[in-house]
C-alpha cells in the first residue's frame, strides 16, 4: 500500500470512530432540579393550617408533615414535559409502594408545585 492509502485509511477510521464517540462525549446528564429542601405551608386564608417538608438528595427523599405522617424512600425523574412539569417515581415503605408524583417547575428555581401544593426551597 502506498502512503496516501494509509493516510486515507487512518482518516476514515477517525471519522467513523467520531460518529460513535460524539454522542457519548457531548451528552449532558439531566439536572436534578429537586435537590434540596422544600417547604410548603397553608396560606393564612386556608381553613386548615398545615405544612410539609420534602428533602431530595442523591436519589433519596424524606417527607415530614405537621401530622404524624412521614415518608422516606428513593426517587427518580422519569419524564420531563415542555410545560415544565416532571414525573417523579417514588419508591417508599421499604420498597413496597411506588407512586408517580407530578411536579411542576417554574421559571423561579426556588419554587415548585407538587400535586397542587406550592413549595419553596429553603
Amino acid at each position: 500500500m502506498k502512503a496516501h492509502h494509509w493516510i486515507l485509511l487512518i482518516v476514515a477510521v477517525v471519522i467513523v470512530g467520531g460518529f460513535f464517540l460524539w454522542p457519548r462525549t457531548n451528552t449532558q446528564a439531566p439536572t436534578d432540579e429537586l435537590t434540596g429542601t422544600w417547604r410548603g405551608v397553608a396560606g393564612p386564608e386556608a381553613e386548615y393550617q398545615w405544612w410539609m417538608v420534602y428533602t431530595f438528595e442523591n436519589g433519596t427523599y424524606t417527607l415530614t408533615t405537621d401530622s404524624s405522617y412521614q415518608e422516606e424512600g428513593t426517587y427518580e425523574i422519569t419524564e420531563r414535559f415542555l410545560d415544565g412539569s416532571i414525573i417523579v417515581k417514588k419508591l417508599y415503605a421499604n420498597g413496597t409502594k411506588e407512586y408517580d408524583m407530578t411536579v411542576l417547575t417554574t421559571d423561579d428555581p426556588n419554587l415548585i408545585t407538587i400535586e397542587g401544593a406550592q413549595l419553596r426551597r429553603e
